[in-house]
């Protein structure tokens, strides 16, 4: 009797053991979190064609304009519209291939909808790439907090891509023709040449940026710059850490002597460490 109840054991052991290796391996897989970013997204694309199927709010607006590109018409312009054009060309070219192929004969408003619905697809893969650019620069650098390893893990990054392309104001859009989507895009891409210090590609993909929206040039002239700035004061403190609770003295000559700002962890960080940068 014992036997059998110690050979139960055993199985239901092995069983849950193997449950969490699969876990393990889902949760770790790149194309695994993609999966459920594309079922996700065409769930709501799907949703919305259901319950609003003309166009919503300044959809109105958006989809005018672009009739207009798809027409040849590119000199005029809605009196409504303040963005650039990135998203009426991104559209002529999708749907263009489309006409092209045979696969379109009349353009509607899903049609018009689904050119975001392909930067949705994209997201997954250039956010988790970005993540892990972060973590890679971090851990040449010695910043990144051991006592959080799961944060670091190839688990946590997938958490983290999905909890950014779940992020409400951002999701939303998924299913709906606005610029949000492809702006936010081509603003990552910009942050994932940068932090391959790709010159060329950087520049190139932070002029596509600005097709989109104009305001991209905080992020990819301001933002990278400052980025571009602590980047290269960290490289003057090789194993160089300030400790959350140093003195206003002790900052200024650490970062006189170290080359280096004070930037504390995340973690470690507090108001009095907005003074501690101040001085440093």
């Amino acid at each position: 009797m014992s036997e059998s109840i110690l050979d139960m054991e055993d199985g239901l052991r092995y069983s849950y053991e193997r449950k969490m290796e699969t876990l393990q391996v889902l949760a770790e897989s790149s194309f695994f979190t993609w999966a459920i970013i594309l079922a996700l997204s065409t769930f709501w694309h799907q949703s919305i064609e259901t319950v609003v199927p003309r166009p919503y709010l300044d959809e109105f607006f958006h989809i005018q304009q672009a009739e207009l590109y798809l027409q040849g018409r590119f000199s005029e312009w809605h009196p409504k519209i303040t963005t650039p054009p990135g998203l009426y060309l991104v559209s002529l070219i999708y749907l263009g291939c489309l006409s092209l192929v045979g696969f379109l004969d009349q353009v509607k408003v899903a049609d018009l909808r689904r050119t975001n619905a392909w930067a949705a697809a994209s997201f997954p893969f250039i956010c988790r790439s970005v993540l892990r650019g972060v973590v890679t620069e971090y851990d040449g650098l010695q910043l990144l907090d051991r006592t959080l390893p799961y944060l670091w893990s190839l688990a946590g990054i997938n958490h983290a891509v999905l909890n950014i392309c779940l992020f409400p104001p951002l999701f939303f859009f998924f299913g709906l023709y606005y610029t949000d989507v492809w702006s936010v895009l081509s603003v990552l891409i910009t942050i994932r040449y940068h932090q391959k210090m790709a010159t060329k590609y950087l520049v190139l993909a932070g002029i596509v940026s600005l097709f989109f929206r104009q305001t991209n040039i905080f992020w990819v002239a301001i933002y990278l710059g400052g980025l571009e700035v602590a980047r290269r004061l960290r490289r003057g403190r090789p194993g160089v850490e300030y400790v959350p609770s140093a003195t206003w003295r002790a900052v200024v000559f650490g970062s006189w002597q170290n080359l280096c700002i004070y930037d504390p962890l995340v973690a470690q960080a507090s108001f009095e460490g907005t003074r501690h940068s101040t001085h440093s």
